[in-house]
């Protein structure tokens, strides 16, 4: 658990208290990472550059402040940074295409298991529907917060996560198919 002696040590910049953070954190940033990447080379990468820039950036960090939203930020950035700079990243803008599709019901009561289901489902969406997913749904950011972080249109964030759901849902009945 981190405490507010540790938080303040960190912002002073005593390593110990740097790695502590790493210790406590690196797991659940790593799974953010690898929400928005590809493969775990490449989470690994993003999870190396964000700490860094947590460690650059602590100065920033205000104590009071929840510690894990602040750090979970940083991560998010830097996965989107390293997915612009080094994956196809392609948005399509298209406003009309929304379609209705029935919500995503699973049976599946293991925790692990779903996390790779999930894993594997998201990693099969193109980068640009895969990050508005992960930003939308996973990360409770609003489409017009995407489209600032993004800088593209509220529309075509709208468009694109609709998009990934269809995908999803035709990758989920594929799947289902094939077993």
């Amino acid at each position: 658990m981190i405490t507010q002696d540790i938080l303040i040590d960190f912002v002073k910049g005593k390593k110990y208290a740097f790695d502590k953070i790493y210790q406590l954190y690196s797991g659940a940033m790593y799974g953010i990472c690898l929400r928005y990447t590809r493969c775990a080379d490449d989470a690994q990468d993003v999870l190396q550059e964000g700490f860094i820039k947590v460690h650059i950036h602590k100065n920033q960090y205000e104590v009071a402040k929840p510690f894990g939203a602040w750090i979970k930020t940083i991560m998010i950035h830097e996965a989107l940074n390293y997915i612009k700079k080094n994956y196809k990243f392609v948005l399509v803008e298209n406003e009309t295409d929304f379609d209705q599709i029935q919500e995503i019901e699973t049976n599946t009561t293991d925790k692990d298991d779903l996390k790779k289901k999930l894993l594997y489902v998201l990693n099969k969406l193109p980068d640009g529907y895969r990050t508005i997913f992960n930003l939308y749904t996973i990360d409770n950011l609003t489409h017009k917060e995407i489209a600032e972080y993004l800088n593209i249109s509220e529309g075509t964030s709208k468009s694109q996560y609709f998009k990934a759901k269809k995908m999803i849902q035709n990758i989920l009945e594929s799947e289902k198919i094939e077993r």
